[in-house]
């Protein structure tokens, strides 16, 4: 029953920053030495245009795979800030493209942390 919970809460925060992230006044994505980020939606061709994304395109992408697919988002404890949780996952695009997201629930906005191409297997 604790895992079930502990799903349900996963569930929650995940809807919650895909909710949050449909709004420029409600999300964020900066880069700061306490809450270091790796944002470059610029570099990336979305397969969709044939133009590279931008900061509201990525977050349209993000949202639409938090809602479709929650359960590809994996938790994890940041460094920095030390302890925090966030939420990461690869995304494959319609042309071959891995592209690495990490989003973050923080003081009730939807930080983007990663948007860029992804070094991961």
């Amino acid at each position: 029953m604790i895992w079930r919970g502990h799903v349900d809460e996963l569930g929650k925060c995940l809807e919650e920053i895909g909710r949050l992230g449909r709004h420029a006044k409600s999300r964020l994505n900066q880069f700061s030495r306490e809450m270091p980020c790796v944002w470059n939606p610029y570099s990336i061709e979305n397969p969709e245009t044939g133009m590279p994304f931008s900061d509201a395109s990525a977050w349209e992408l993000i949202c639409r795979i938090l809602e479709k697919y929650p359960q590809n988002f994996r938790q994890l404890r940041l460094d920095k800030p030390a302890g925090q949780i966030a939420y990461e996952t690869v995304h494959i695009l319609a042309n071959g493209v891995r592209v690495y997201i990490k989003v973050q629930l923080f003081q009730g906005k939807a930080f983007g942390r990663s948007f860029h191409i992804s070094t991961k297997e």
